[in-house]
């Protein structure tokens, strides 16, 4: 008599399995996966999407902050690391890192490598070409300065549709751009950025059509002067299809925070997206930048609030709004996430996360006098609220939300997702980490559940950086994977659809590496009742 057991039997077995099973990307909040502790600072971590659903992840560590990159692969496993370049450096700036449709990586960042032949002051901007495998395919130097005493910075990367990479920083007070040939790693021209008159810093870049590549600016012409982002079209060639050196305002007035380069992202049509905040008020503007250069939300963009105050506990307070991160839904409307707190009421201060949402008009879709809470506010409590804080705003499958950080002191935050829906309120909110360390410097990158998150995290001491993957169901870690006794997210297990219907001797045979067991099951799958495992892949008749 033949008998078969359904799949759900087997699944139930290997499930009790699986506390074998160590998992990467941990599921445990209170124990977030620290991709890297060196004992030195661990910094500004970057993520970028790798071959196979998996990430790199590029970060800053060692005494000189010295450059490195990790591949995981979709499971958070450290697939290798590879040390870009030794540095000697005392402190950091920003730099870019980017991968490409071939699944190779690229960093572009600032150098001081004595054996640099270029010039005296060892002081340049260099791109590096890391292949899937994690070797150093080239490195490539994209800016070479020759004198000293300017600061090198902002580094960005991005990859043309053309398959060209291009890599920007800022140079002191002006920028520069190069396109470079993925294969080889030479430099198809290289554009300088300078204004006589005003400054033109190094923002934000990200591809346009054609082969054509878009570059923002903040560009100001004394400290006090309002600093205004700007943004120019680069045609593969070198030319400008539209801005030139000066770029096209992206608002005619309004100061942006002294020291902030805020970067945008694409509007998937060759256009972009640009958030920024501005001083006096605080508050948080986005405009629309079309493929042809036409700011298409109004000459000063949008607010994502239009109210300047707010009640909070019963008395009424300016209301500032800081710090957006910015999303482009798979509705093809635009997520805008901000840190939201009141101006001082008698020595305490209330802290929220709040969020907007805009048609492709620019109209806001959230209440467009408050926008709404992702976080509630809540005043300032020694030991309970501290501050709050956005990371960065991230795709959770059809849905978007943001990462955020509630801080009850200064060393110990709580990291946080909530999910949208998309009429404003919350659909969940998701605790990915509640050590004692505080959080920030986030990065965020999509992956098959929902998106992957790096931060940077400590406890008073040296930095580190951490991962957690975050998934639209409200979990955190890597999903069930039936038969995955290693914690790699592969079967170990074949599950047959029927047991016991293809063997001649009415037995059920399974393939393990690391297991020999016997149980009892129900049915008769073998003639004495049992299904046999076998720690061997010798095939059994």
């Amino acid at each position: 008599m033949r008998s078969s057991i359904t799949p759900i039997v087997v699944a139930s077995a290997l499930i009790a399995i699986a506390p074998f099973a160590s998992a990467q990307y941990s599921s445990t909040a209170s124990a977030p996966t620290a991709l890297v502790a060196s004992g030195t600072d661990d910094v500004q971590a970057k993520i970028s999407a790798a071959p196979n659903g998996g990430q790199y992840v590029s970060y800053f560590s060692d005494a000189g902050y010295d450059v490195y990159v990790k591949r995981l692969d979709s499971n958070g496993n450290v697939l290798w690391t590879t040390l870009v370049s030794d540095r000697t450096f005392s402190s950091t700036t920003d730099y870019g890192m980017t991968s490409d449709s071939a699944g190779s990586c690229y960093v572009v960042y600032n150098d001081n490598d004595p054996t640099e032949p270029t010039n005296a002051s060892k002081s340049a901007v260099k791109m590096t070409k890391l292949a899937s495998d994690g070797t150093v395919a080239w490195t490539t130097v994209t800016y070479s300065y020759a004198g000293g005493g300017t600061s090198l910075g902002n580094g960005r990367a991005a990859v043309a549709s053309d398959g060209y990479v291009w890599g920007a920083c800022s140079v002191g007070f002006d920028s520069t751009i190069a396109r470079v040939n993925a294969a080889t790693g030479a430099i198809s021209f290289s554009n300088y950025i300078t204004e006589s008159g005003a400054k033109q810093i190094c923002s934000g870049m990200k591809a346009s059509t054609d082969g054509a590549m878009l570059l923002s600016t903040v560009r100001y012409t004394t400290n006090f002067s309002n600093k205004i982002l700007r943004i120019r079209k680069i045609n593969s060639d070198g030319t400008y299809a539209w801005g030139g050196t000066a770029g096209n305002a992206v608002a005619s007035q309004f100061n942006i925070q002294t020291g902030n380069f805020p970067d945008f992202i694409s509007d998937g049509a060759g256009g972009a997206y640009l958030p920024w905040y501005t001083t006096s008020p605080l508050n948080c503007r986005m405009q629309h930048c079309d493929t042809n250069g036409i700011m298409t939300w109004g000459t000063d963009g949008v607010l994502v609030a239009t109210a300047t105050t707010g009640t909070f506990g019963g008395t009424s307070a300016t209301v500032n709004r800081t710090n957006p991160v910015v999303i482009l839904g798979s509705d093809s409307r635009v997520y805008a996430f901000f840190k939201a707190y009141s101006a001082s009421i008698a020595g305490t201060v209330w802290y929220g996360i709040g969020g907007q949402c805009f048609d492709s008009a620019g109209a806001a879709q959230w209440n467009s006098t408050d926008g709404v809470m992702v976080e509630d506010y809540a005043a300032a409590s020694a030991g309970v609220v501290y501050d709050r804080a956005t990371g960065a705003a991230v795709q959770l499958g059809s849905s978007v939300g943001v990462a955020y950080t509630n801080s009850a002191t200064a060393i110990s935050a709580v990291g946080i997702v909530g999910k949208m829906n998309t009429d404003g309120t919350v659909a969940s909110k998701t605790t990915f980490a509640s050590d004692a360390t505080t959080k920030y410097r986030f990065a965020a990158g999509p992956c098959s559940t929902g998106s992957i998150l790096a931060w940077q995290a400590n406890a008073g001491g040296a930095s580190d950086v951490y991962v957690s993957r975050v998934n639209s169901d409200g979990t955190i870690g890597n999903p069930v994977v039936i038969g995955d006794l290693t914690g790699d997210g592969i079967p170990d297990i074949l599950v047959a659809s029927r047991l016991g219907d293809s063997l001649d001797d009415r037995r059920t045979v399974f393939s393990l590496e690391f297991l020999q067991f016997r149980t009892q099951t129900l049915g008769a799958a073998g003639s004495d009742g049992t299904t046999i495992t076998h720690a061997s892949n010798s095939r059994w008749r």
